[in-house]
């Protein structure tokens, strides 16, 4: 996710964008300061300096949301998260949300999980999918459980993508068997892609 996030953020660097990765867990410690090793992956990756919007829990240990904040004593509230984002969408003109995790990955313990932070952001979902041995069976058992929970899917990625002949035919199959048409295919090294292709599909 942090390298498909990094590549659309460089690829729209003109467009005004912003990138938000609400819950950052296995933060480094340096000079008593947390350092986000994804948020640092991404300004690294497309030579900027990101400022404090990107995290809004810095969180040490890299586990999942819920017990690193257990284990912080920090208590992750998500109406702050959505007062962030919403400050953010009147700074950019696009924003890349990234999760932590997975869909039903636990924010705060059997109560709110990261398929209830998509809802209460009222933002699509850009699936990030292998395009791998197993890509079938992960990535059409995710869109199943977005569409259980009527979360809206803005598109596929097929993320690091190396020509291999059964990749092309994992893809077709997802293609074929979930109805998507909209979708991107990033390859092993990109960087950045086409610029009119991602506005396309951000468009739709």
């Amino acid at each position: 996710k942090t390298y498909v996030s990094s590549v659309l953020y460089n690829t729209l660097l003109s467009e005004k964008v912003g990138y938000y990765k609400p819950i950052q867990t296995g933060c480094l410690i340096n000079d008593d300061n947390l350092v986000p090793l994804d948020a640092k992956f991404l300004s690294n990756f497309s030579k900027t300096s990101l400022n404090e919007d990107m995290s809004s829990y810095l969180l040490k240990v890299p586990v999942s949301p819920h017990l690193a904040s257990e284990i912080d004593n920090i208590i992750i509230d998500p109406k702050e998260i959505t007062k962030k984002f919403n400050s953010l969408k009147k700074k950019y003109n696009i924003i890349f949300v990234e999760g932590a995790g997975g869909l039903y990955v636990p924010i705060i313990r059997s109560s709110y999980y990261m398929f209830d932070l998509i809802k209460d952001l009222n933002i699509p979902v850009i699936l990030v999918c292998s395009s791998k041995v197993g890509a079938i069976n992960h990535t059409m058992l995710t869109l199943n459980f977005l569409n259980s929970k009527n979360i809206p899917v803005q598109g596929i990625i097929f993320n690091r993508f190396t020509n291999e002949f059964f990749e092309k035919d994992n893809i077709k199959v997802v293609l074929n068997d979930s109805g998507i048409t909209n979708y991107l295919i990033i390859n092993e090294d990109d960087k950045i892609i086409d610029r009119n292709l991602l506005l396309n599909f951000l468009s739709k």
